[in-house]
C-alpha cells in the first residue's frame, strides 16, 4: 500500500459543471485545508487513488529498454503508415485556433462552418442526449453549439470525425469504437485535471488523452484477424498490453502511435507525449522537460480514474482486444512529483461526483457500448 498519495490532489471549481451547458472558465477560490491521502474521506479522489489495484507480476515490458523493432518490422510498418490519408487541413486550423490565448466559440465556428459534414456533426453531437436536457430546443447555431459543447470537446470531435476511417474489417468496428470512448473519456478527465492545475494547458491535456492510443487505430488497420485475436487472448490471460503486442506484432502501438503522429505532423510535444503514454513513474522521464512530466502524471491519473467509474458504474457490455488490460496504482514518486510539482489537492468530494457524473455522460454518446438490458428491451 503505498504510504503517501497526494498531500494535494485537484483544487478545481467546486461547482460542476453542468450537461448542455458552456463550461465556466473561471475558478473558485478552494478553502479545503491540505489532508493527508490517509486522512481523506470516502468518495473522494484521494480515496479513489488509495484504493487502486496494487500491480501485481505480469509477463510485461520494459519501458526504459524495450526490445528494438527490427528492420523488417519498422519497414513495415513504415511503408504502410505512409498509406493513411494525412489529416485534412481544417483540422490543423482548428488547432491553431486554440492555441490563441483570446480563441473563442465564434472564431472556432467561423473555421468549422468551411465544411458543411463537420457542421452537421458538431450541431448532431450537440443536440445528442449527451449534451441537451429532455425537451430543449434543436440547437441550430454553430457558435452557441461549440459554447455548449466547450472548446477542447469540440475539437476532440472533430478529430474523432476527420480522422481517417482505419481497420480493415466489420469486427474491427466495435474495437474502433471502444477506443474512440476511452480516448473521448481519458481527455475529458485530463482536461479536468488539468484545471485543477496550472502545470498544464487544459487544450494540450485534452489533444494528448484523445491522441495517446491512435497507435491501436493503426493495429486494427494494418493487422490480420488471426493475429487480431491472438493478442486479445493473450491480453485476456494477463499478458501486459505492450507485452502481448510486441510478441504477436514485433511491435507497439506506441511505436504505431509515434510514426503516425510524425505522419500526421502532430506538435513534438504531442509526439513525445505518445512516445511515453505508458511510463508509470516520472523519475523515470526525469531526464525530459517538466512540461512532459505533468503530462504523463496527468495521462496516468486519469486512467486510474477512469477505471474507477467504468469499474464502478458498469463495464462495455461486449469485450474487447484492450479491455482486460487497466493500470494499476501510482508509484510513490509519481505521488510526491504531484503534489510537490503539481499543486492538487485530493480531498474533495465534489470533484470526485463530477468526474463520475461527466463519464457517465459520455457514456451516452455510446449506447451500443453501454446500453443497459432495460433501455434496449425500450428501444
Amino acid at each position: 500500500m503505498l504510504k503517501s498519495f497526494f498531500d494535494r490532489l485537484f483544487g478545481r471549481k467546486e461547482e460542476e459543471r453542468r450537461p448542455a451547458m458552456p463550461t465556466a472558465n473561471k475558478k473558485k477560490q478552494v478553502t479545503e485545508q491540505p489532508v493527508g491521502a490517509s486522512e481523506c474521506r470516502e468518495k473522494t479522489l484521494g480515496w479513489l487513488l488509495n484504493n487502486c489495484p496494487q500491480p501485481v507480476p505480469l509477463p510485461t515490458y520494459d519501458l526504459n529498454k524495450p526490445p528494438e523493432i527490427t528492420k523488417e518490422v519498422r519497414d513495415y510498418l513504415h511503408s504502410r503508415i505512409k498509406q493513411i490519408p494525412a489529416m485534412p487541413e481544417i483540422w490543423h486550423q482548428v488547432q491553431e485556433i486554440l492555441q490563441q490565448a483570446e480563441s473563442s466559440a465564434s472564431d472556432l465556428g467561423q473555421c468549422i462552418a468551411q465544411d458543411p459534414v463537420l457542421t452537421a456533426q458538431i450541431l448532431k453531437v450537440c443536440n445528442s442526449p449527451a449534451y441537451s436536457a429532455m425537451g430543449n430546443a434543436e440547437m441550430v447555431n454553430l457558435p452557441l453549439a461549440i459554447a455548449r459543447l466547450g472548446v477542447d470537446e469540440t475539437s476532440s470531435i472533430v478529430f474523432q470525425s476527420m480522422a481517417p476511417e482505419l481497420g480493415n474489417s466489420e469486427k474491427s468496428k466495435l474495437e474502433i469504437r471502444h477506443i474512440w470512448f476511452h480516448s473521448q473519456a481519458i481527455a475529458l478527465l485530463s482536461r479536468i485535471l488539468s484545471e485543477s492545475s496550472n502545470r498544464l494547458d487544459r487544450h494540450e491535456a485534452t489533444q494528448i488523452g484523445m491522441l495517446h492510443d491512435i497507435g491501436k487505430l493503426v493495429i486494427l488497420h494494418l493487422e490480420p484477424e488471426h493475429k487480431l485475436e491472438r493478442l486479445a487472448h493473450l491480453i485476456n490471460q494477463g499478458t501486459s498490453s505492450l507485452a502481448a503486442e510486441y510478441e504477436v506484432l514485433g511491435y507497439t502501438h506506441v511505436d504505431a502511435g509515434k510514426m503516425l503522429a510524425q505522419r500526421w505532423t502532430l506538435s513534438e510535444h504531442v509526439q513525445n507525449s505518445i512516445a511515453f503514454s505508458h511510463h508509470p513513474t516520472v523519475s523515470e522521464i526525469n531526464s525530459l522537460a517538466k512540461k512532459l512530466h505533468h503530462s504523463m502524471a496527468t495521462l496516468h491519473i486519469a486512467h486510474l480514474v477512469l477505471n474507477h467509474a467504468i469499474n464502478t458504474q458498469g463495464q462495455p457490455n461486449r469485450q474487447t482486444i484492450w479491455q482486460k488490460h487497466q493500470r494499476t496504482s501510482l508509484r510513490e514518486d509519481i505521488a510526491d512529483f504531484a503534489q510537490h510539482g503539481m499543486h492538487i489537492t485530493l480531498n474533495s468530494e465534489g470533484i470526485y461526483l463530477q468526474v463520475l457524473a461527466e463519464v457517465e455522460r459520455l457514456k451516452l454518446s455510446f449506447p451500443d457500448l453501454f446500453q443497459s438490458e432495460e433501455e434496449c428491451g425500450e428501444a
